[in-house]
């Protein structure tokens, strides 16, 4: 813990600026740290290095133990995730009503123990419904199926009778090394005659304008019939909630069977309020002035302004909602956002850009990337993206809801029942020798 702790030096203001603003325009690189327990060290000393508490360790091997496929590794956890500390960072007994805590909540919780133990006690409380569990369940049996099984259910037919509308995330154009612009995965779904759109976005926009070419995407492509997917990332989760909430009448969002939220900055980012108090507001203004960027759009994802927009926001019933929650530790943050997600510690558990609290819509099903930051670096590969795409029609099946339009609703009708969990089990067996 005292290496990371050296790490952790304190920035002049003037560092700190020029730090926030080289973050913000220019992504890129992921932490190496992995999150696993192994062979001979099951009660997980080996993780030490990476967290910076022991509570923290405990509470890390406490999580890897109860999502292993192997049940003497889930027989060893310490049990720090007990049912004391959930309902202390909930509001109610009843595992399937509990509020999901604040951000107030974790940055105490960090204060009072560590930041990275809020950030854990986070991602157990975010896999602790029902919903979220069998979406996990799904994600997790795909990974271990493997790619070419994925891929094989994917191509069969109606096995993914949706179309996808990648919302990109913001300087897409100009930093699509960093998968912005999804480019890794619509060349996926090319390969396998899945439908999809990336929906045309200008790169700088502010959430608000972008928020309406989001929906006039949706209303277009409503049209052909087929049950369409969201996919959002950082700003764009911002905008793709806006335009569901705000813009788009039930009629006209009633295609829409689900949205992925992957790290979205639902509530803002605090890098963009510092990005735009001075002394760092003066180099932000000369870089977005240099490069032709719009200022617009980095005001739109200061905090104030992002908590307002979506307050009291309300989703279609008929909208599976799955929120792919980034959730590093200190040790598994990427080398180029190291300097943010420290500049933020003060606020509580963050992924590099944006507060944990923010980047979850209530009531979705939440799938926990632990040890990601808010890269997804981890999840660019095939495997996880077709395992994505197998959670995602999961949770649209089991979400399926009576007030989804005539010609979607007979669409999924045609699948069989919702119980998808099942069909995924056996679905890739092959008969033995």
């Amino acid at each position: 813990m005292s290496a990371l702790c050296s790490r952790r030096a304190a920035l002049s203001p003037w560092s700190a600026a020029l730090l926030v603003v080289a973050m913000l325009l220019a992504l890129g690189c992921a932490g190496h740290g992995r999150l696993e327990l192994v062979a001979g060290d099951p009660s997980g000393e080996h993780l030490a290095g990476l967290v910076d508490s022991e509570p923290a360790r405990r509470l890390l091997v406490d999580l890897l133990a109860q999502r292993s496929p192997r049940p003497h590794l889930a027989a060893l956890a310490p049990g720090l995730l007990s049912t004391d500390l959930v309902s202390h960072l909930s509001s109610s007994p009843n595992p399937e009503r509990r509020r999901l805590p604040d951000r107030v909540q974790l940055r105490e919780l960090a204060q009072h123990v560590s930041v990275d133990f809020a950030a854990l006690a986070f991602a157990g409380v975010l896999g602790n419904d029902e919903t979220s569990r069998a979406v996990q369940a799904v994600f997790d049996q795909a990974l271990r199926d493997g790619a070419d099984c994925s891929e094989e259910i994917l191509r069969r037919a109606e096995g993914f009778p949706y179309t996808v509308l990648f919302a990109p995330a913001w300087l897409y154009r100009s930093h699509p090394e960093v998968g912005a612009d999804f480019a890794r995965q619509r060349r996926l779904l090319e390969r396998l005659g899945i439908p999809h759109q990336l929906v045309p976005t200008p790169e700088s926009g502010s959430v608000e304008n972008n928020a309406a070419v989001v929906a006039a995407a949706v209303r277009d492509a409503g049209r052909e019939g087929r049950p369409l997917i969201l996919v959002s990332t950082s700003k764009s989760g911002a905008e793709v909630a806006l335009a569901l909430s705000r813009l788009l009448t039930p009629e006209e969002s009633a295609g829409v069977a689900a949205w992925l939220n992957a790290g979205g900055a639902l509530g803002g980012s605090p890098l963009a309020d510092i990005a735009l108090r001075p002394p760092a507001s003066w180099l932000t203004r000369t870089v977005l002035w240099f490069t032709g960027w719009n200022l617009a759009g980095l005001t739109s994802i200061t905090t104030g302004p992002s908590r307002e927009r979506l307050d009291g926001a309300r989703l279609p019933d008929s909208i599976a909602v799955v929120n792919l929650v980034a959730v590093p530790v200190s040790g598994t943050v990427g080398r180029r956002l190291w300097g943010s997600y420290n500049i933020m510690r003060r606020h509580g558990p963050n992924d590099g850009v944006v507060l944990l609290a923010d980047a979850v819509w209530p009531g979705g099903a939440n799938l926990v990337a632990l040890g990601s930051d808010h890269l997804l670096t981890a999840m660019q590969d095939d495997a996880p993206g077709l395992a994505l795409l197998r959670a995602l029609d999961a949770a649209a099946r089991h979400h399926r809801a009576p007030s989804l339009s005539a010609s979607v609703a007979a669409t999924l009708q045609r699948l069989g029942p919702s119980d998808v969990a099942a069909r995924v089990d056996s679905a890739c067996r092959r008969p033995g020798p």
